[in-house]
């Protein structure tokens, strides 16, 4: 029987939230009228999902495996240059200039191609992008209905303010739009059979495991061994989010070609740990320093063709950092002592200490205080960012 933090991985576990609707306007036509300098986006939100009630995160219900949750900072940037492909001008360590040159100009961002320039833009709590055109000055909002045509997203500047647009959608001042950097999410770039293997990997360590249980931060623990490839996180956080909800339940799948064999792995999830584990698997795929932005998880899921489903699935799951990171959650790190007072730490002693004591966590600007929406799922992935750091930069390998 295999356990995720105390819960057992049945279709006995259930736990259902309440479902809440979606919110903001239904949009269809995004792609037409998206102009290049605000990248292409969402084409709108579903009215239909299978993941309606997704349920409320928590993770301090059981014992954390420390294991190899506290793998080396160097390992994991190994990890990263042998199953990336990081272009080379993305990232703090970029040895070429990124494509694209300001606000009006930037290449198409399909995947397998050039991000090119991205911007935070106006959205709605579920994550949807916000049509608007300007006129004489003053910002009109699309109703909703109707052609889109000559309606664009709306980019904001450094305090969140709406940039006034031109009759082709650029904005008026074009050093003010604010750039969204992806660092190692690039890996979404990967291609789809990349992250197909990805994911069989995945559930073929969950599906044959003893005991499943989740680290610190949220990743996934099998037998003592952290999950912690970026593209098998990336997999896992696109099949959670695109697979629906059977009776409280998302049994993650996949078919594939195993020692010459065609093998079928599946893995359940209930709804209540399913979103917990969506966020932490995209901030171990993303930099394990800075922060994680609502609009870099939603341009990640646009890349993977996820933007629908991950609207829907984040309008009704919740989260509450105090639920998730109790007193229960700690990690073993080396704590320094200065024994001959001269300033520096000469002995070092094995500490275990709580999560919620050590790490200093992020705020991500609410679109509507509602305990739900992206803005909540990118609180729970960036939480999961800094629990990483910390533990890299501080925890024992066991």
């Amino acid at each position: 029987m295999k356990y995720l933090h105390g819960f057992k991985l049945n279709k006995m576990t259930i736990a259902m939230g309440i479902a809440i609707a979606l919110v903001g306007v239904t949009l269809t036509n995004y792609d037409s009228v998206i102009k290049p300098a605000h990248a292409a986006e969402s084409k709108g939100k579903s009215t239909s999902s299978g993941h309606k009630g997704a349920g409320k995160g928590k993770k301090g219900a059981g014992k954390y495996e420390r294991g190899s949750a506290n793998k080396s900072l160097d390992s994991m940037l190994e990890e990263v240059a042998e199953d990336s492909d990081r272009p080379d001008w993305a990232g703090k360590d970029a040895t070429a200039p990124k494509p694209g040159g300001g606000a009006k100009g930037a290449s198409d961002t399909k995947k397998g191609t050039d991000f090119g320039d991205l911007f935070v833009i106006l959205r709605t709590d579920d994550g949807v992008p916000i049509l608007v055109k300007w006129v004489d000055g003053e910002q009109v909002v699309y109703p909703g209905t109707g052609d889109t045509a000559g309606w664009f997203v709306q980019p904001l500047d450094v305090d969140g303010n709406p940039i006034p647009l031109d009759e082709e959608g650029h904005a008026v001042d074009a050093t003010l739009p604010i750039g969204v950097e992806m660092g190692r999410l690039n890996v979404a770039r990967a291609p789809e059979k990349v992250l197909d293997h990805s994911l069989l990997e995945a559930l073929k360590k969950l599906s044959t495991a003893t005991e499943v249980t989740l680290d610190p931060s949220g990743r996934l623990v099998v037998d003592g061994v952290t999950i912690d490839s970026p593209l098998e996180n990336l997999a896992l956080f696109k099949a959670i989010v695109s697979t629906p909800i059977v009776d409280g339940v998302i049994t993650l799948s996949v078919t594939g070609t195993v020692d010459g064999q065609t093998t079928t792995y599946t893995f359940p999830i209930s709804v209540e740990q399913a979103g917990l584990v969506a966020a932490s698997a995209i901030a171990a795929a993303s930099d394990k320093t800075g922060t994680l932005t609502v609009d870099e998880v939603m341009y990640i899921a646009k890349f993977l063709d996820l933007d629908t489903e991950l609207s829907s699935f984040v309008s009704s799951w919740n989260y509450e950092r105090d639920d998730v990171y109790t007193d229960e959650v700690k990690v073993w790190i080396l704590e320094g002592v200065d024994t001959n007072g001269d300033g520096m730490f000469d002995v070092y002693y094995p500490k275990e200490v709580q999560i919620n004591d050590v790490v200093t966590f992020n705020t991500v600007t609410q679109i509507v205080a509602d305990g739900n929406g992206i803005d909540t799922f990118t609180q729970a992935a960036d939480d999961s960012v800094q629990v990483l750091e910390y533990v890299h930069d501080n925890g024992l390998d066991q």
